[in-house]
């Protein structure tokens, strides 16, 4: 199937012509609408109909390319966790630990919110077979994020039971911006404080850092 045409009519000899844009595929036209709508409004509330209706595309194509709205849904979910990686490893400035982290949390704030819909629907949905493989995409990006904090905190081969302490951390970070989402129960600069709070005293009292070391 042919997406694209090119204006056969266009001379390359004739200077007041430019080369046309190449329209985006239709495959691609999936992916942005359904990337919108999914982050809006979560996996469940969007149809394929709907989809492929606002994509401007025939409504197998949708299946032709990813199988089925769960393949769909995996895609853009890797896509988005790809791009919000990349914010947030570029977000660790300023010059202590503290001053790092803060920055990487208020990314990480931004960037959820702006795929509030689609992160409500993953908090609530952990039980739900279609979301096996979004939860393991976003659980390495998660991941990630935590490899560079113990490195911002100055812990370079972080064992087990720290692990798992950084991950519970992040559990309860995950907690707080769910009720800061849902309805508004804590605030975004709450949210912020609380998270530093509790990572201060982890750090102390556990971990045997120092949030306000240079980074």
């Amino acid at each position: 199937m042919i997406e694209t045409m090119i204006d056969t009519a266009f001379s390359p000899g004739d200077p007041s012509r430019e080369t046309p844009e190449r329209k985006p595929s239709g495959k691609q036209r999936i992916l942005e609408t359904a990337e919108r709508l999914f982050a809006t409004r979560g996996f469940l509330d969007v149809s394929a109909a709907e989809i492929v209706r606002e994509a401007g595309v025939a409504h197998g194509l949708l299946f032709h390319h990813f199988g089925s709205m769960e393949g769909l849904y995996a895609e853009v979910s890797r896509a988005a966790a790809q791009k919000m990686n990349k914010v947030q490893q570029d977000s660790f400035r300023g010059r202590t630990a503290r001053e790092q982290v803060t920055s990487f949390l208020r990314a990480h704030l931004k960037a959820v919110k702006q795929r509030q819909g689609d992160a409500l629907f993953r908090a609530r949905s952990h039980n739900l077979a279609i979301n096996a493989e979004v939860a393991e995409i976003w659980e390495a990006s998660r991941q990630q994020a935590i490899d560079r904090i113990c490195e911002v905190l100055g812990i370079q081969s972080p064992t087990k039971k720290v692990r798992a302490c950084m991950r519970a951390w992040i559990g309860f970070h995950d907690q707080l911006v769910l009720a800061w989402l849902a309805d508004r129960s804590v605030s975004e600069s709450e949210v912020l404080e609380l998270t530093l709070h509790q990572l201060g005293h982890l750090a102390s009292e556990v971990l045997s850092v120092e949030l306000d070391r240079n980074a």
